[in-house]
């Protein structure tokens, strides 16, 4: 769908990492940031099931009835103080009819690592050390004589002579993934009941990752009486995650950095080990098990009472409960590699375990009016809503169990080096909503909402706020002198809205002057007490998005090609940010409703449904483009805001650029004699040679320092577009889908980039393409050991991220009816299918995946899915 990008940024099992975005990005948190830039995780769609707010990931897709999703301020205005980012509406399936139907759907899969990197061969790496080490003026190691290199070169024993790098082919390998769902739906026309439950299991392509998932969701639906109608859903879910305990979150750290030379595991069962005692495979066997297990719990009661026709009261109680019980268990063991004598201990066990739980209660109270006067056509609507959140937090901390078998925490030493730690939250929100729609005939069409949200994590006169929709529409193709034209344009609607949303994603309590536990000495006695960190702000408000949406919607061909477009203006005014504050005060800055944001675009959608043939043949085809600038349009004369490092990616907040642009130097290719470095005077590092990095002067003032830093690459993609097609032929129907970005930039960091300088992973791209007084051409600059001068965040390690990805394809048969009914079956669909199947992107010369974040790529890997699955129908 134009305007809505979904970025699937892998995640190890269990921990699925999607993020649903629409129409750009409006919000950012200065106060958070990592590799990936400043904290952006406020700026997700909001996801409504079946009126309830929910997560994506705790819905089973074969419950999904339909899902439809809210972009302008018109449709989304409803929602008021949640919906600047957009609102996906999802319904879920509930039974039909009287008759009793079974469905059964289940796949087996196989998972692949999408990209796997090379590391640059044994002896062209072994060569390039010697060029490394003789370039900084060192000594070269013993390990890179020539003789050595010969040695290793043709050497069979790899205990003896091991390869520098092999783990992405020692940890990286094909996992299964299956998935079984069973329903059954009946009942009769005054009750109905639908109920589902599913299993799953899903290994990780990296040894110990794996995720479990059993759930059930029960609908039922009973009309009381002609005027009167209950529905109650509950859905439980259970998910047991599993992964090593050394860098969970990025397990493919150690792939990268500090693990030469290393030989994964000999053949007496213990492990080699790097200079500095690391070995990725000993730390996933032997280092010890995070465990999570989660109890997901969901469920309301809705009734509605027809007053008197069109006129209806419906109430809705819901709730929904998250509990979740962490155990991380670090082992305690030695290991000792037979070659070097090189000892890696970790000489007490630990047991970090952690209570987190979550309780959300929903009440939704609607009164809805509808009624037609000839051609015109009333519908109106008010309602209260109230929602209150509780979230507690307990972790705790022992070490010395007796052994690593031993996992309960009241067995560990009971001394000083026990800590716990907690916290507890409480917000809520209580709003008051109204919606007006009309519409003449289907002609001239109408709609005002208005909702007034109150939030908890506001005080004052900013508790409450009201956000105000408009829209109309006119279809110009009901005209009476369009008869003449309708021929060609079949349909033809003209649409406008203008609205506000809000946005209340300021940190609880930030307008509260809270109080810091803080130990000091008092006559040589330690004495607990307290004080104030940060200054209060009571005046603290919300962020508020305006949006104007322009659009036609057309039809040609007897309706079947049509064509969306839209556009949009979306001014995210009052983010927060930290404006400086007297010094004298003593305190950390509050944040204020100061900066803005804006994102305007274009967006387009064509869609053709081909007319079917007497032989069979099926097919529909549709494409869409979206193009979204977003740009930081204020902020009080405060920043810019930077974040990074030379060695990670930059970026930067400031005016009139996008969020997180990156931030860094220009260059001019490489210096290729002393005479150019002489004459060109500027140098990032002293001692500048032949063959390092020429970093531009864009200040002209003879020096290369922060002042010559300028924006280099945008961190989102200006255009996103997608193109799916559905052909069917007699029982085989095709389905395939594209997804791509352009105007888009990704940052090497760490190993990928440094090439060899440090004690990393070097990427056979680097092979012979560095620059050396005989290859004076290279792409490459000349490696220099332990010295990162010609690595320094620059448009160098910029790269082009735009990509077309084949997303999904799927090919499937449909048994026939006559032979299903033969083995008492409805229906038989078998299909086989291929996700993430390939892409066509100038990243994957270094083995990156386009939908993940800049930096280091430590990240879980992105998979492939093959996948067998068969759906029946009883």
């Amino acid at each position: 769908m134009p305007g809505v990008a979904v970025n699937d940024l892998g995640g190890s099992p269990g921990k699925s990492n999607a993020t649903i975005r629409v129409r750009g990005i409006t919000t950012f948190n200065i106060n958070g940031s990592s590799t990936s830039g400043y904290d952006l995780g406020k700026n997700d769609a909001l996801i409504i099931v079946d009126g309830i707010e929910q997560q994506l990931s705790d819905l089973n897709p074969d419950d999904i009835e339909s899902v439809s999703i809210l972009k302008d301020a018109a449709s989304t205005a409803i929602y008021g103080s949640r919906a600047t980012n957009g609102v996906v509406l999802i319904t879920t399936k509930r039974a039909k009819g009287s008759k009793v139907q079974v469905d059964y759907h289940g796949y087996y899969a196989i998972q692949k690592s999408n990209n796997v990197p090379k590391m640059m061969g044994l002896e062209a790496y072994m060569r390039e050390q010697v060029a490394a080490y003789t370039n900084a003026g060192a000594a070269v190691p013993a390990r890179f004589t020539e003789e050595s290199i010969q040695a290793y070169v043709n050497a069979t024993d790899r205990e003896k002579y091991p390869l520098p790098n092999t783990w992405f082919e020692t940890l990286l390998h094909s996992a299964p993934q299956q998935n079984h769902s069973l329903s059954i739906a009946g009942g009769s026309d005054i009750l109905r009941t639908r109920l589902s439950i599913r299993y799953q299991d899903q290994n990780g392509v990296i040894k110990n990752f794996g995720n479990k998932i059993g759930e059930f969701r029960l609908n039922t639906d009973y009309n009381v009486s002609k005027r009167i109608r209950v529905s109650a859903d509950i859905n439980y879910r259970y998910n047991s995650t599993e992964s090593p305990t050394t860098n969970p979150d990025a397990p493919l750290n150690n792939f990268f950095h500090g693990s030469l030379w290393a030989v994964p595991k000999y053949a007496d069962g213990t492990y080699g080990l790097s200079t500095q005692g690391n070995n990725p495979l000993m730390f996933s066997e032997i280092g010890g098990q995070s465990l999570q297990k989660t109890d997901y719990l969901a469920g309301f009661v809705k009734a509605e009472f027809e007053i008197i026709e069109g006129l209806t009261f419906s109430t809705q109680i819901a709730g929904r409960g998250l509990f979740t019980q962490q155990k991380n268990y670090t082992n305690s063991y030695v290991n000792t590699d037979k070659n070097t004598n090189i000892t890696k201990t970790i000489a007490n066990n630990s047991l970090t375990e952690v209570r987190n739980n979550l309780r959300e209660y929903t009440i939704n109270n609607l009164l809805t009016y509808e009624k037609s006067f000839g051609s015109h056509n009333l519908k109106a609507l008010v309602g209260y809503s109230q929602i209150g959140n509780t979230q507690t937090f307990l972790s705790a901390y022992r070490e010395r169990f007796y052994n690593n078998d031993i996992g309960s925490i009241g067995q560990g030493a009971n001394d000083g080096t026990k800590t716990n730690a907690g916290r507890d939250a409480v917000y809520g929100l209580r709003s008051f909503f109204g919606r007006v729609n009309y519409d003449y005939d289907g002609k001239y069409l109408a709609e005002v909402n208005g909702r007034y949200d109150g939030s908890s994590k506001f005080t004052g006169a900013k508790q409450y706020s009201f956000f105000p929709s408009f829209s109309a529409g006119w279809r110009i193709s009901k005209e009476n002198f369009w008869q003449g034209l309708e021929n060609t344009v079949n349909d033809l609607k003209f649409r406008g809205s203008w609205g506000i949303t809000g946005n209340q994603s300021v940190d609880l309590y930030s307008y509260y002057a809270a109080l810091t536990a803080n130990g000091y000495s008092f006559g040589g006695t330690p004495v607990q007490g307290y004080r104030q960190n940060t200054l209060a702000n009571t005046n603290l408000g919300w962020e508020s998005t305006t949006q104007l949406d322009l659009g036609l919607d057309a039809s040609f061909l007897r309706k079947k090609l049509n064509l969306t477009v839209d556009y949009y203006n979306k001014q995210t005014d009052d983010i927060l940010l930290n404006l400086d504050i007297p010094a004298t005060i003593g305190l950390t800055a509050p944040p204020q409703n100061a900066g803005s944001v804006q994102n305007k675009g274009w967006e387009f959608s064509l869609n053709y449904r081909g007319t079917p043939a007497a032989s069979g043949f099926r097919y529909s085809v549709g494409g869409n483009l979206s193009i979204n600038q977003n740009l930081v349009t204020d902020l009080k004369g405060t920043g810019p805001y930077i974040s990074g490092s030379d060695i990670d990616p930059r970026y930067i907040v400031k005016k009139g650029l996008p969020i997180n642009t990156l931030w860094g130097y220009k260059t001019d290719g490489l210096f290729q004699t002393a005479q150019e470095i002489i004459d060109y005077k500027a140098t990032y590092a002293a001692n500048t040679k032949p063959g390092d990095v020429k970093y531009v002067d864009l200040n002209g003032d003879g020096k290369i320092d922060a002042n010559d830093m300028t924006a280099i690459g945008n961190s989102f993609p200006k255009y996103t577009f997608g193109f799916n097609a559905d052909f069917s032929y007699k029982n085989f129907d095709l389905n395939i889908l594209f997804q791509g970005a352009a105007k888009v930039d990704s940052r090497l960091a760490g190993a990928l980039a440094e090439m060899g300088n440090q004690e990393g992973f070097t990427h056979e791209i680097y092979t012979n393409n560095y620059w050396t007084p005989e290859n004076t051409n290279a792409r490459f600059p000349r490696p220099v050991k332990y010295d990162l001068r010609n690595v320094a965040t620059s448009d160098r390690l910029v790269l082009n991220g735009s990509y077309l990805r084949l997303k999904n394809v799927q090919l499937a048969y449909n048994v026939p009816p006559l032979l299903s009914k033969k083995i008492h079956l409805n229906h038989v669909r078998v299909y086989i299918s291929a996700t993430n199947v390939f892409t066509i992107s100038k990243l994957n010369e270094w083995n990156l995946d386009p939908e993940a974040p800049s930096g280091r790529a430590v990240y879980y890997p992105q998979t492939a899915l093959y996948t067998a699955g068969l759906n029946l129908q009883f």
